[in-house]
């Protein structure tokens, strides 16, 4: 018989259905890792340097051992002293942590050891009874004087340079001599915390009946902490498991597996496999876990008069602080990016990651594109401006487009770039704003930015593997091991698992992040989810659905392939007909006759190729998103202020699988980036962090949020999961710059250094009079 279709059924994918831990969250109901509690769980406690450097002479534990309350305490001799890192596969010489220092520590907060009591004042009276004995040794703490010969050795890199990554193509020299305008600009990006509102948590406890260990933690990347616990423990791979929690923020300041996981895991051990628990205080989250590079970014280009972007040079220095974490993937990144936004032949730019005594420098959302989008697009403004171009003329001419390799090897296919711009200024009245409104001291400002979807440099595949499991009952399991930090990836992986198995959202539960029964994932970072996740979650979808029509066609005599699943009905493709409802598949699946389990399987490594650091080339993600960002400004000249009046977005998604989640990220990216540009500042004293509280660190607010206008450009990538691209750090990228390049417009001055406060731009525009004064004195004379 042959019957419609219930078109009342709705697709999943493209709709904003609520979040899968929606209701576990907002009730209070969602468990977090400080949340996990055992019976006679153990407080755990860091034991710290309280030197920025110095070589370590002896530790006695002897009176701390024997305090009431106290049950284990480990130092380096504990360990098997095997250093971690974050970019071991590319870069095995930034392998430069131990989870617990031996012979020299390189920041105030360094740890050196652990103590587990039964409470937290014993623990915190513990540490005060550890005797350390230290030679003091000198420090540096500015990234360019530790590049200085002579300057203090912090390990064992010349120059205390980390990483070197000179990026050099065509002929830079020449295409300078060639330009008809060239100009040089310095700017900086400074150092700032996660900030993220729930701290480090984690809880560890070893089986003494299994000889295996497992950490509860807020991780946004459960597999690679894995990884480096079981190296660290020397433990195989399959004795430890990680177990991700809900998580309150974390922007890559939980990507790394820290000391305080390694702890949890051996002094459990050292109990006899009492669990500990150890929990980062506000000042610990701020001053000893990771923070943003501080960046100096020097360029220097040149362009005809006709606009063409002929060459950029220039150098990148970045304060890694002490250890080298994420160092080396920041660093490329903010050189790199360049390459996905500008058709450019011609370019040399050297970055340096340097060793400091300041707190370790990680991996923050942008990975570095926050500092270069800030530099560079500032640059291009001034770039236009010299010769007289609109910048939106000049970024059009210069972008790059669908469908084509750039110079360093990537291939860029869906490319919406060209249309966010022209889209986020006809939203934002460029024409009849720009350049217009200086009578008001308002002005307006672009910014653009590309990003990746994951990123071919940590190991040598970068694949995510997703398990579709389908009941009796007809409920849909999904097994994925995906992090969700709170961007809601749970959720979209669970509309692609429902839209391609041809089911309500409403059947989908999702299980994430567990190492022992989720498959295989890199982690939460670099926009990477819903594009590599998301595709393995469809094909384990695709593979459900096979089997569940496979039935189907063998119980009626029906060919395979003319067979789907719509709409929660097997529907025949040929005539429209409808065969049987979902449920009356699974019951046939699990009858007598048949009695097969649906367990669907899917696994994606995107089509990508390692970057070669030699020559810097390489396609290191399998597809890009790109982003056009508009800002509209009045700056009070009088005190300094600067008020955002908007903010326009328009973004290239490839396919919002949930728009109201890219509303979300949009809003949350410019928030932060807001932040950013005006407010975040991680000050330092001698190594020490001076403002490591929320009092003294200055952030936005949602009182007084700025209206933000989002524009969703759908390319449909041909790689993506229905099209889609992830899209959760693009938005930050550019916000800065679009900020500084609309106060230039409203004021005439240029900022070239983060923050923006009141004082810089009094500054700048007592300057700018002064230069004027010189000038007219000069006309006169």
């Amino acid at each position: 018989m042959i019957t419609r279709i219930n078109k009342n059924y709705v697709n999943p994918v493209g709709k904003s259905v609520p979040r899968i831990d929606g209701k576990g969250i907002v009730t209070g109901q969602a468990k977090y890792a400080f949340d996990v509690s055992f019976p006679n769980m153990l407080v755990g406690k860091m034991l710290r340097s309280p030197h920025p450097h110095a070589r370590i002479l002896s530790i006695d534990t002897s009176k701390a051992e024997v305090l009431p309350g106290v049950k284990a305490i480990i130092t380096a001799k504990d360990t098997y002293l095997i250093k971690f890192g974050s970019n071991e596969y590319f870069f095995p010489h930034t392998v430069d942590q131990q989870a617990l220092e031996s012979d020299k520590v390189r920041y105030i907060g360094d740890e050196i050891g652990a103590v587990a009591a039964v409470d937290e004042e014993t623990a915190e009276e513990a540490l005060k009874l550890i005797d350390v004995q230290y030679e003091i040794l000198p420090a540096v703490f500015d990234m360019v004087e530790a590049m200085k010969p002579g300057a203090p050795q912090i390990h064992e890199a010349m120059n205390n340079i980390a990483v070197i990554l000179p990026v050099n193509f065509g002929n830079v020299d020449r295409a300078l001599k060639e330009s008809d305008y060239v100009r040089e600009d310095i700017f900086y990006s400074q150092a700032a915390a996660h900030a993220a509102l729930e701290p480090h948590v984690c809880v560890g406890q070893f089986e003494t009946f299994s000889n295996k260990i497992t950490l509860w933690s807020s991780s946004q990347a459960p597999f690679k902490c894995r990884e480096a616990l079981a190296k660290c423990l020397k433990m195989d791979l399959n004795d430890v498991r990680v177990i991700k929690l809900a998580v309150g923020g974390g922007f890559g300041g939980k990507l790394e597996m820290l000391p305080m996981d390694f702890a949890v895991c051996l002094l459990s051990r050292k109990c006899g496999g009492l669990p500990v628990k150890i929990t980062y205080s506000r000042e610990e989250e701020f001053s000893f876990s990771r923070r943003k590079h501080a960046m100096l970014y020097k360029l220097k280009s040149g362009i005809k008069k006709d606009g063409t972007l002929m060459a950029i040079s220039g150098e990148v220095i970045a304060d890694g602080g002490a250890y080298c974490s994420y160092g080396p993937t920041v660093i490329a990144a903010a050189i790199m990016r360049t390459f996905m936004v500008y058709k450019i032949k011609n370019f040399r730019i050297n970055g340096y990651r340097v060793y400091t005594n300041n707190p370790i420098s990680g991996a923050i959302r942008g990975f570095g594109g926050v500092q270069s989008g800030f530099s560079v697009e500032s640059h291009i403004d001034l770039l236009a401006q010299g010769i007289g171009m609109d910048p939106i003329e000049f970024r059009l001419k210069n972008i790059t487009e669908p469908n084509m390799v750039t110079i360093n090897k990537m291939y860029l296919s869906s490319n919406g770039l060209k249309e966010c711009i022209e889209k986020a200024a006809t939203a934002s009245n460029w024409k009849e704003k720009r350049g217009k409104q200086k009578h008001l001291c308002r002005g307006i400002g672009i910014g653009v930015a590309a990003d990746v979807m994951g990123s071919k440099m940590y190991k040598s595949h970068e694949s995510a593997g997703s398990i579709v499991k389908v009941e009796e009952d007809g409920s849909v399991y999904l097994f994925t091991g995906a992090a969700d930090t709170g961007q809601g990836s749970n959720t979209a992986l669970s509309q692609i698992a429902a839209h391609e198995l041809g089911v309500s959202y409403s059947r989908i539960r999702c299980k994430s992040g567990d190492t022992e029964i989720t498959p295989f994932d890199t982690g939460s970072f670099a926009s990477r989810v819903t594009f590599i996740s998301g595709n393995a979650t469809k094909r384990a979808a695709t593979d459900a659905k096979k089997q569940i029509l496979s039935v189907v066609a063998e119980e009626h005599k029906l060919n395979i392939d003319d067979l789907d699943i719509i709409a929660e009905q097997v529907v025949n493709k040929t005539n429209n007909s409808i065969i049987m409802t979902f449920d009356k598949a699974l019951d046939l699946c699990y009858s007598f006759n048949y009695g097969r389990q649906i367990i669907g399987r899917g696994s994606y490594n995107p089509k990508t190729t390692p970057v070669d650091f030699r020559t810097a080339e390489g396609n290191v993600s399998g597809s890009y998103g790109f982003e056009a960002q508009i800002a509209e400004v009045e700056v009070n000249k009088e005190t300094g202020q600067v008020k955002v009046l908007k903010m326009w977005d328009a973004h290239d998604i490839g396919k919002a699988i949930n728009p109201q989640s890219v509303e979300g990220q949009i809003e949350g990216s410019i928030a932060m980036g807001i932040g950013y540009t005006f407010y975040e500042d991680l000050k330092f004293r001698n190594g020490r962090v001076v403002n490591p509280n929320f009092a003294n660190y200055r952030l936005p607010k949602s009182i007084g949020a700025i209206p933000i206008e989002t524009i969703m450009i759908e390319t449909n990538d041909p790689e993506g999961p229905f099209g889609a691209k992830g899209m959760g750090e693009a938005s930050l990228l550019p916000t800065s710059a679009a900020i500084a390049n609309a106060i230039e417009d409203a004021i005439g001055v240029r900022m070239k250094e983060l923050p923006i406060t009141p004082d810089k731009i009094l500054k700048a525009i007592k300057e700018k009079e002064e230069l004027s004064k010189q000038g007219y004195e000069k006309s006169n004379a």
